[in-house]
C-alpha cells in the first residue's frame, strides 16, 4: 500500500508543519539515512563497542560488513565466520521530528522485522513482536515529543538467545528443530543452494506518517471482469460523526492516465477500529492478462476520507481486473485440476521457482528485482512459484510482476520438515495465523498473484492443524484465490529422481502427475563469478570451497561423465552447463507437446541468493547459463520441437525424429514455413497452419547424418520471412541410464513417508 504521506526509511529529518486541509499535499522524505545500531550482550543487555551506521531495509550481517567488523560472507569460506551474530542482541535507533497539531495523529508502520523484537518510542515500550512477515501498525501520538526530536529504538533478540520448548523427543537429533518453530525465512538456516546466515533486522520498509482523526488501515480490493469493484477496509478513528469516502480510479500503465471513475460515498464514523465494505461499478474495464495472452493492464485506486470537509487520510493501491479458474486435467482419473484459466482462456504454465535474490536482505535493491523480472520475461516465463523456504518479497517485486504480466504462486514460510511435525500448540498456531494473514493482505491486491500454497515438502496429513489454520486465514483475508495445503500435495510433482537419485530423462517422461512444479540439475556459474568469489588457490582442483558453495560433487560427476570435457575448471563449467541445458530443454518440451495432460512446468530454479553452484539458470552476478538460452526457445509460446530419442547420435548413421508445433497463443497462425538444418545444411521443409492454443504433429525428418562432428539440429519457424521461433539441439549429448526400479521405489516410499504423497497411480 502506497500512502501519500511522509515515508521514512528511518531518516533524521526536520519536517515543516503541513496543514490538514482539503488540498493537503504530503511530500515523500528521503529514505534509508542516519540509522545506527549497537551490539548487546545476551541476557545482561550490556552494550558492546560503539554505535555504527546502519541501513534500513536491511539486517545485522550486512551492516557489520559495511562497518568493517566481519568479512563479506559470500566470499570463499567466510560465511562460517558470521555464525556468531545470532548469539547477540542488537539495538537499532534513529531520531525524527514530526510536529503535530490538534487532532493530528502520528503513525509508524513496520513492513517487516526479523524476528523477535521490542520497539520503543522516547524510551517507552510500544510493542513486543515475534515473526518476520507481519505489517506492524504503531500509533505514537501520545508518546511523541511535541515539536521536539523523537527517538525510536528497535531491540532485536538473537535467535541463539531464544528458548524453544521441545515438540518431540526427536528434537535433540534433528537440525530442523529450531527453524520449524519459527515463521522466518527457512533457507537462512542453510540450504543446498544457500549459506547458513541467521541474521536479524528491519528487513522491509518503515513508514512514518501523520493523519487526521480518522486513519485508513487495511485496504483490500476484489474485482469482477464485469467492472464490479468491492473494497474492504478498516478505519481507526478518535472521532464520531458523518464523513465521506472519495474514490478515484485511473489507469496506471496504459491509456491516457485520466480517471475513469470518481465518486464520493457517505460513511458513518465511530470511535476505535471499524470494518467497512464498499461496492461500485465501472464500465468496460481493461482486463489484466499475462504477457503472452494480452496486456497486463493495471489500475490505481485512490481513496480519501473526509470529515467535516477536511482531508483526514488517503491511500493508494494498484490492482487489476482478472478472473482465475482451474479445470480438471483431461483423462485425470484422480480428479487433478491444474488446468489454469485466465479470464476464461486456458494457459500453459511456463514457469520457474523463485528463491530470495539475496541471502543478505540488506543488499537487496529494486534494480536487482527489476533485472531479474526482465530476464524472466525475456526467457518467456509466465509464472513464478515463490518457494516456501524463502520470503514474502518486498512490495516492489509484486508491482514489477503485475506490470510485466508474470503470474505468481505465493507460498507461506514452511519448508522441508521431513521426519518431524510442526508444533501444534495454540501459541504457535496463532502466530502462523497472524503471519499468513499478513502475507495475504500484503499481496492480495496484486493481479499477478493467482494461488496460495501452505509451503514446500511437508506432510499435510501429519500437520493437519497447521494446514487448517493457514486455510482459514486465507479464506478470511482473501476468499477469491485458491489455496493448496503444500507443494507437492494435489497432483503436482517434485521429481528428484533426476539429480538426487541420479536418474535420467526417462524418469521425467514416466511421471504421471499433472504439473511439474520442481525438477532440475546443477550447473557451475560463469567463470568470472567463481573468480570473483573464490580465491585463486581455492578454485582448482574441486574442493571444500566448491562444496561450501553448494556443489553436489558426486552427483555432478555422474552427469559430467556423459560429456567429454577437459579436467579443468573451464571444462567443468562448460560440460555442466551443457548437461543442465539438455535436461531442461528435453523435459520442458516433452511436457509441452503433451499439454494439457500436463498443465505446466516450473523448473528448479530461476535465480540464486548468493554465489552458488546450484540449479539456477542465472548466477548470482546475473550471468545467464546456457540453460537460460535454451529455455528462451523451449518456453517460446510458439514452439517448434523435435521429439528426439534418448540416445547419443553418431556421425554417418541414419537419423529420424518427429517434429511438433505448439501454440500457446490464442490466435491462429497461417502460412508458417518450417525448416530443419543439420550442421547448417537444409534437410527438410514444411508448411503449416496452427490453430489457437493447440499442438500440431508436423511431420518426420529422415536423413543420414554427416560424417563430421559435432552434430547439431536447428529448427526455424518463419512467417513472411520473419523468424517467429527457433530451436537448437546437440545430437551427441548422451543421456545416462535411468535411476532404476530400486531407486525409483525407494524414492516413492520416501515421498510417501515424508511428504505424505499418495502412492503412484498405475
Amino acid at each position: 500500500m502506497l500512502r501519500g504521506y511522509i515515508l521514512l526509511g528511518w531518516v533524521l529529518i526536520i519536517m515543516p508543519f503541513i496543514c490538514l486541509g482539503a488540498h493537503l499535499e504530503r511530500e515523500q522524505a528521503n529514505l534509508l539515512n542516519d540509522f545506527q545500531f549497537l551490539q548487546k550482550e545476551k541476557g545482561s543487555g550490556e552494550e558492546i563497542g560503539e554505535w555504527m551506521s546502519a541501513k534500513v531495509p536491511g539486517e545485522v550481517i550486512t551492516d557489520l560488513v559495511r562497518a568493517g567488523k566481519i568479512a563479506h560472507p559470500y566470499y570463499d569460506l567466510n560465511s562460517k565466520n558470521a555464525l556468531w551474530v545470532n548469539n547477540y542482541d542488537w539495538l537499532y535507533r534513529t531520531e525524527f521530528s514530526q510536529p503535530l497539531e490538534p487532532e493530528e495523529r502520528l503513525w509508524i508502520l513496520f513492513r517487516g522485522i526479523d524476528y523477535q523484537s521490542q520497539v520503543r518510542l522516547n524510551g517507552k515500550k510500544i510493542f513486543d513482536h515475534t515473526g518476520m512477515f507481519s505489517y506492524i501498525w504503531v500509533e505514537g501520538t501520545e508518546l511523541a515529543s511535541k515539536g521536539e526530536m523523537n527517538q525510536v529504538e528497535v531491540e532485536l533478540t538473537g535467535l541463539g538467545n531464544i528458548h524453544f520448548s521441545k515438540v518431540s523427543p526427536l528434537d535433540i537429533i534433528s537440525s530442523e528443530q529450531k527453524r520449524r518453530k519459527l515463521t522466518k525465512t527457512q533457507m537462512s538456516f542453510g540450504w543446498d543452494f544457500a549459506p547458513r546466515l541467521i541474521g536479524a533486522g528491519i528487513w522491509d520498509k518503515v513508514e512514518l506518517f501523520k493523519t487526521g482523526p480518522v486513519a485508513i488501515k487495511e485496504l483490500g480490493i476484489r474485482t469482477k471482469n464485469s467492472g464490479e469493484v468491492e473494497l474492504e477496509f478498516e478505519l481507526d478513528s478518535t472521532r464520531v460523526g458523518q464523513g465521506s469516502i472519495k474514490i478515484e480510479l485511473l489507469p496506471e500503465n496504459f491509456g491516457d492516465k485520466k480517471p475513469v471513475f470518481i465518486q464520493s460515498f457517505p460513511i458513518n464514523i465511530t470511535p476505535g477500529k471499524s470494518g467497512h465494505n464498499l461496492k461500485f461499478q465501472i464500465s468496460n474495464p481493461k482486463l489484466w492478462w499475462s504477457w503472452d495472452l494480452g496486456e497486463p493492464n493495471v489500475y490505481r485506486l485512490k481513496m480519501e476520507i473526509m470529515i467535516e470537509a477536511k482531508l483526514s487520510d488517503r491511500v493508494e493501491e494498484s490492482f487489476g481486473f482478472r478472473e482465475i479458474s482451474w479445470e480438471q486435467n483431461p483423462d485425470s482419473q484422480e480428479g487433478w485440476n491444474w488446468v489454469l484459466k485466465l479470464n476464461g482462456k486456458r494457459i500453459f504454465m511456463r514457469g520457474a521457482n523463485w528463491v530470495p535474490p539475496e541471502a543478505l536482505f540488506g543488499q537487496l535493491s529494486e534494480d536487482r528485482y527489476e533485472n531479474l523480472i526482465q530476464m524472466a520475461r525475456t526467457a518467456n516465463i509466465n509464472i513464478f512459484r515463490i518457494w516456501g523456504g524463502g520470503n514474502r518479497e518486498q512490495e516492489v517485486f509484486y508491482e514489477l510482476a503485475d506490470k510485466a504480466g508474470i503470474m505468481l504462486w505465493q507460498e507461506f514460510p514452511f519448508a522441508c520438515i521431513f521426519t518431524l511435525n510442526y508444533p501444534s500448540d495454540e501459541g504457535f498456531l496463532n502466530l502462523v495465523e497472524q503471519e499468513v494473514s499478513e502475507i495475504v493482505r500484503a499481496t492480495r491486491n496484486h493481479p499477478s498473484v493467482i494461488l496460495y500454497s501452505g509451503g514446500n515438502e511437508f506432510d499435510v496429513k501429519r500437520n493437519k492443524k497447521l494446514v487448517e489454520r493457514m486455510r482459514s486465514a486465507v479464506k478470511r483475508a482473501d476468499p477469491s484465490r485458491r489455496f493448496i495445503p503444500a507443494s507437492p500435495a494435489e497432483g503436482d510433482s517434485h521429481n528428484w529422481l533426476v539429480w538426487h537419485q541420479r536418474g535420467n530423462l526417462e524418469d521425467y517422461f514416466s511421471d504421471p502427475h499433472a504439473l511439474m512444479s520442481e525438477f532440475g540439475l546443477q550447473a557451475f556459474p560463469a567463470l568470472e563469478t567463481l573468480e570473483k568469489y573464490m580465491a585463486p588457490e581455492l578454485r582448482w582442483p574441486i574442493g571444500k570451497a566448491h562444496i561450501h558453495h553448494n556443489l553436489g560433487q558426486n552427483k555432478m560427476m555422474k552427469y559430467l561423465s556423459a560429456i567429454p570435457h577437459p579436467e579443468t575448471l573451464e571444462g567443468y563449467i562448460i560440460a555442466s552447463q551443457k548437461m543442465q541445458a539438455y535436461y531442461y530443454q528435453r523435459a520442458i518440451e516433452h511436457w509441452r507437446i503433451r499439454k494439457y495432460r500436463y498443465s505446466g512446468t516450473l523448473f528448479w530454479q530461476f535465480n540464486e541468493p548468493w554465489p552458488s553452484i546450484c540449479w539456477s539458470v542465472i548466477d548470482y552476478e546475473l550471468n545467464p547459463k546456457l540453460s537460460y538460452e535454451r529455455i528462451k526457445d523451449s518456453y517460446n509460446p510458439l514452439l517448434v520441437s523435435a521429439d528426439l530419442e534418448l540416445r547419443r547420435w553418431s556421425p554417418g548413421e541414419n537419423f529420424s525424429t518427429q517434429l511438433y508445433l505448439v501454440n500457446d497463443y490464442h490466435q491462429k497462425f497461417s502460412d508458417l514455413k518450417i525448416s530443419a538444418y543439420i550442421n547448417g545444411n537444409l534437410i527438410a521443409s514444411f508448411s503449416a497452419e496452427l490453430e489457437p492454443d493447440s499442438v500440431l504433429k508436423l511431420g518426420t525428418i529422415n536423413t543420414q547424418l554427416p560424417l563430421e562432428s559435432p552434430l547439431t539440429l536447428e529448427l526455424f519457424v518463419k512467417k513472411d520471412g520473419k523468424v517467429l521461433s527457433k530451436n537448437y539441439y546437440e545430437l551427441e549429448i548422451y543421456d545416462p541410464k535411468p535411476a532404476g526400479r530400486t531407486a525409483h521405489k525407494l524414492y516413492l516410499v520416501y515421498k510417501q513417508l515424508f511428504w505424505g504423497e499418495e502412492k503412484e497411480k498405475k
